[in-house]
Formats: C-alpha cells, structure tokens, sequence
C-alpha cells in the first residue's frame, strides 16, 4: 500500500490539502500519516514555562492529531496514521519519512506574502531538501482527478532516472495524458532530449497519452502560466534544477516561483542528487 505523508499545522491551506490528499488516497487506495510540527510560542519561551506545561501541550496535539485522524478514516474510508514530532522541520520530516517508508508529500500552500518572497517557507524549504516528490496544493483547490499533467521544464541536463521514474509513476497511477512542455532560448536544445537514449530507452511511451510542446522564450514563468490557461491540466509538474553556491547568488527557483504563484496543484519532482 503506497503511503501519503500529509504535513498539517491545522491551518486553512493544510486543512484543504489533507482533503485533497484524503481523496487521492481513497481513489487510490493509500495510507495517509498526518505528519505535525508542534512549536512552542515565543510568550511560553520568554516565561520560561514548566515541563508540565510543555506535557499539557504535546498531549493536547497528540489528541487533535488523533481526532483528526479519526475523522479522516471515517469521512473518507482511509486507512490513517499521525506523527507528532517537535525540532527542526527537515531533519523530522525526513524522520517521519523514514518510519513510515512514505511515497510522496502533500502540502498546503497559503496565499504568497512579502515576508514568504523574501524569506521563504516550509514548503519551498522542503522542495529542495527533501528527495521525494512533493505535491503543492493551493488553498482554493479541490481534488476532481488528474486527467492531464502538464510537464514543464526548460533544460534536461539536470534529469535523473529517479525524477523520470516518479514522472512515469504518477502519469501511470492516475492514467493521465501528459503534456511535455519545453521553454528554452534554443528550440535545438529540445531535440536532444527527443533523441537522448539514455532518458527515453526505459519506457515503453505507447502505453501512455502524452504530447510535446516546445516554446522559444527567455519568460519561463510567464510561459508556463500561459501554457495552464491554455490547457487547463489538473497538475503542473517540475523538477527544481540543484544551483551551486555562485549560481543561487544570482538565480531563483522556477518551481519555488511556480509554488507561490501557482493555480493549480503543483508536483516538485527531486533529482535525488547528493
């Protein structure tokens, strides 16, 4: 049974996206953990609260994630696990990850503020930490099906196996059509991926709906934007290109961009890349 870990801080934007990813599991049917970070308010800290406090509190969380969980097996005849933990957010979401053996994420994400474009958030965090696929889902959004995937990306030097891999899953789970969405200044440079053998040689393309397309702009974002109103796909996917040091300096994460100003729910594939 594939495993869904759903992360949930009880807001608007998380409760939506355990919905979200409660319909997937029923339709599918997987296993869902509710995975929750509890945190100690700066007032608790300053006060220097007592250890039964802090016991009151993980108690009180335990008891809400319980119910939670509850209410999701009873809604949505799911099979459904919580996890409680408190630290830093990767390091025990990577944990959580471990324990359960999860497949991919899901996550909620709120409405794009100064403070998240300047600073960022746990979800664009965990885009480019954690190496399974993460599935973004906006706070207006509700589950109706994957029918038709849109693919976009602007180079294949930075494609894995094990990002094709996850693409592949996901078109095949859902039977969706794909549609292969290439930007880029060079249109040549799509026809080594068309040709690259190393990338197509492991799949069998006759089993699947797919489609390419190819745009010749240097306005990736705005490309892509223009591409879903076009299409209207029930999922955007992209794989985060891995920058070094000098090249974050000076270029920002199209998939990070696309997950605050994203319509539609979005799947970061990681590259799995040390």
């Amino acid at each position: 049974m594939k495993t869904i870990i759903v992360c949930t801080d009880f807001s608007h934007e998380a409760e939506n996206a355990t919905h979200y990813a409660a319909s997937i599991a029923k339709e599918n049917t997987y296993r869902i953990v509710l995975f929750n970070l509890q945190t100690v308010s700066i007032h608790a800290l300053n006060a220097q609260a007592s250890a039964d406090f802090f016991y009151t509190q993980t108690l009180k969380n335990q008891k809400k994630l319980e119910d939670k969980a509850t209410e999701l097996t009873r809604l949505y005849s799911i099979k459904t696990e919580h996890h409680l933990a408190s630290g830093n957010f990767i390091e025990e979401l990577e944990n959580c990850i471990q324990v359960h053996t999860c497949d991919f994420l899901v996550m909620g994400m709120a409405e794009k503020t100064l403070e998240q474009k300047l600073l960022g958030n746990t979800v664009t965090r965990a885009i480019h930490r954690i190496k399974k696929p993460i599935l973004i889902v906006p706070s207006h959004i509700e589950y109706t099906g994957i029918r038709k995937i849109l693919f976009a990306y602007d180079t294949h030097k930075n494609m894995t196996w094990s990002a094709l891999n996850d693409i592949y899953y996901f078109i095949n789970e859902f039977n969706a059509e794909v549609e292969v969405f290439n930007v880029n200044e060079r249109l040549e440079d799509f026809a080594e991926v068309i040709h690259d053998i190393d990338l197509n040689s492991g799949y069998d393309m006759d089993d699947i709906k797919y489609s390419f397309k190819m745009i010749q702009s240097i306005e990736v974002i705005k490309a892509i934007e223009e591409e879903i109103k076009l299409t209207n796909p029930d999922l955007l996917t992209m794989v985060p290109y891995k920058y070094n040091l000098i090249e974050s300096l000076f270029h920002r994460s199209k998939t990070a961009i696309m997950a605050y100003k994203n319509k539609i729910p979005l799947l970061s594939i990681p590259l799995n890349i040390d």
